[in-house]
C-alpha cells in the first residue's frame, strides 16, 4: 500500500517510488479526476523528466515552469505532468548549481501558489527529503510514496496481494496456491503482473477459472530467482519446484558452491527447529501460505537465550518472526534422522564439487532429488508436528 500525506492544497502532487506502474496509475487517476479524458488533448501537458545531462534537466524544468505559468485553453482546467523525473538524486546532474537554482525557482513558484485551475503532478524515482523542492511539494500539496519492500518475502506478499486484485479486476478466478505460482513465475514487478494478467485473460477466452497448466503455458518467466528460492522449495520437499528453481539459478550463472552452502545453512536451521519441536520448546500452528505461528514454551532463561542465539545471523541479528515461522513449518516435514542424513548428503556433495570432475549442475540436480525424496506411508503417519522423532527406514 502507498504512503500518502495530504497537505494544504491539491494543486501539487508529488508521487515518488520505484514501483513505476503504481506511480503512473496514481498520476493517471488524479489527471482523469481533474481533467476528463475528452478534454485532455488541450488540458494536459506532459513533460518528460528523464535527463542524462545537465542541459536536458534544465530544459525540462524550464518547460515545466513555463507550462505552470501559462493559462489553460480558454481559461479551462490544466494539468502539467512532469513525468518520470530521474535526475533529482543524480550525484552530477541533480547537484549542478544551475539545476539547483532552477529547482529553487520551481519551489518558490509552488510556495507562491499554483494558478487556480492548474494541477502540477510530478512523478520521480527518488527525491532528497532535505531539499527545499521536496519541502515545497509537501507543504503545498499531496505526497504519495510507492516504495518497494526491502525484504524479498515482503515483496512477494505485496505482489500476491496486487495479483489478487489484478485477477479480480480481469474477472479471473484462482486460489492462493495458483496466485503464488503466478508470482513465482512472473515476478513482483507490478507492470509485468498486469501485462501477464491481461495475456492470461485473453488466452482463457470465455473461461474464467485459472488452472496451473494455463500459468505454465502462457505466462512468461521474467523473475530472477535467488538462492533462498531453492532453499524454500527444498525445505517444502517440493521436487518439481526445486528442480525448476535450480535450473533457473544455474541459467543465471549462480555459483554451485553458493547454492550448496545455502542448502547447508537451511538444514542447519531445520535441525535446530526440529530439536525444539521434539523437545516441545516450541509449537507450530499453521496459518496458511506456508506460514506458521510459533508458540514458545516457558524455557529457562539460559536455554531460551541459547536457542535464539543459535538462530541469529553471523552479525547477531535475530531471526524475523515470519522467517522463523516458515522454517518451523518446514521442520515439521522432516524427522531428525532425515535431517541428519540430508546434512551428510550436502557435505558429501560439497566435497565432490571441489574434488571431482563431475559437472556441478549434475551434482546439484542429483542432490536435490535426494533431499526432496518422499517418505513411505509409515514414516508420514508416524511424524507429527510436535511429536518425538521417529526413525527413518
Amino acid at each position: 500500500m502507498p504512503k500518502q500525506d495530504q497537505a494544504k492544497s491539491t494543486h501539487v502532487c508529488l508521487i515518488i517510488g520505484e514501483d513505476e506502474f503504481s506511480a503512473t496509475a496514481a498520476a493517471r487517476e488524479r489527471i482523469d479526476r481533474f481533467v476528463p479524458p475528452v478534454d485532455q488533448t488541450l488540458g494536459l501537458e506532459i513533460i518528460d523528466g528523464q535527463a542524462d545531462i545537465i542541459d536536458q534537466a534544465l530544459a525540462c524544468l524550464r518547460r515545466c515552469l513555463e507550462a505552470i505559468r501559462t493559462i489553460g485553453f480558454l481559461g479551462g482546467r490544466k494539468v502539467v505532468w512532469l513525468r518520470g523525473v530521474d535526475f533529482l538524486s543524480d550525484p552530477i546532474v541533480g547537484r549542478n548549481k544551475e539545476v539547483q537554482e532552477t529547482l529553487q525557482i520551481l519551489a518558490d513558484t509552488m510556495a507562491g501558489g499554483i494558478p487556480e485551475g492548474h494541477l502540477l503532478i510530478i512523478t520521480a524515482l527518488k527525491v532528497d527529503a532535505r531539499t527545499s523542492f521536496y519541502k515545497a511539494c509537501v507543504a503545498q500539496g499531496e505526497l504519495i510514496e510507492f516504495d518497494l519492500a526491502e525484504k524479498p518475502w515482503q515483496r512477494d506478499r505485496g505482489a500476491m496481494t496486487f495479483t489478487m486484485h489484478a485477477f479480480k479486476d480481469a474477472g479471473l478466478q484462482a486460489g492462493n496456491e495458483l496466485i503464488e505460482s503466478f508470482v513465482q513465475k512472473v515476478g513482483t514487478d507490478t507492470r509485468q503482473i498486469m501485462q501477464e494478467t491481461a495475456k492470461l485473460a485473453t488466452y482463457l477466452g470465455g473461461r474464467r477459472e485459472v488452472q496451473a497448466a494455463d500459468i505454465e503455458t502462457i505466462t512468461s518467466t521474467s523473475r530472477d530467482l535467488f538462492a533462498w528460492d531453492l532453499e524454500d522449495a527444498v525445505g517444502k520437499r517440493d521436487l518439481p519446484r526445486s528442480l525448476t528453481v535450480l535450473r533457473q539459478l544455474l541459467f543465471q550463472r549462480m555459483d554451485p558452491i553458493r547454492l550448496i552452502s545455502g542448502l547447508e545453512g537451511r538444514f542447519r536451521h531445520l535441525l535446530i527447529f526440529r530439536e525444539a519441536l521434539d523437545n516441545r520448546w516450541i509449537a507450530a500452528q499453521p496459518m496458511g501460505h506456508d506460514n506458521f505461528k510459533l508458540t514458545f514454551a516457558d524455557l529457562p532463561e539460559a536455554l531460551a537465550g541459547q536457542f535464539k542465539q543459535a538462530l541469529a545471523s553471523e552479525k547477531g541479528t535475530p531471526l524475523h518472526p515470519f522467517v522463523a515461522g516458515k522454517l518451523a513449518g518446514q521442520a515439521t516435514l522432516f524427522t531428525r534422522p532425515e535431517i541428519d542424513q540430508r546434512r551428510a548428503w550436502i557435505l558429501a556433495s560439497r566435497r565432490q564439487l571441489v574434488s571431482s570432475a563431475i559437472p556441478g549442475a549434475l551434482l546439484l540436480e542429483y542432490l536435490v532429488l535426494k533431499l526432496c525424496r518422499s517418505r513411505d506411508h509409515q514414516q508420514i503417519k508416524g511424524t507429527q508436528m510436535n511429536h518425538p522423532k521417529t526413525e527413518e527406514s
